[in-house]
């Protein structure tokens, strides 16, 4: 199992959850955290950030984080939280080292 090496950021898991009221209507998302990782963020290149920008105000980055039954339940609904931004998973994650997962995410930039 590799060490921490550049997993630097401590980022939080947030499970995406949708609830219906009594009328069938559904009441707005919550994301509430389920454990925390060691991460790497990797901020997307120059042209990966034109393009998001162009589609929405958004921050493209990658996320590494190691393999464990918390990161592989990760899905495109829920997310990661770090120092105040919100990163939406684009896609569930995709090994890339011995016992690293690497998901891309956009977060909204204000």
């Amino acid at each position: 199992m590799p060490g921490a090496g550049k997993r630097d950021k401590l980022v939080k898991l947030q499970r995406y959850t949708a609830t219906e009221d009594d009328y069938g209507e559904d009441n707005p998302a919550t994301w509430p955290e389920f454990g925390q990782e060691w991460a790497r963020i990797i901020w997307g290149r120059g042209s990966e950030r034109r393009e998001a920008a162009q589609m929405q105000a958004q921050q493209a980055a990658t996320i590494q984080v190691l393999d464990n039954s918390n990161t592989r339940s990760l899905r495109a609904k829920d997310r990661f939280a770090w120092n105040g931004m919100n990163f939406d998973i684009a896609a569930s994650g995709v090994p890339v080292n011995r016992g690293e997962l690497e998901f891309v995410v956009t977060a909204p930039v204000s």
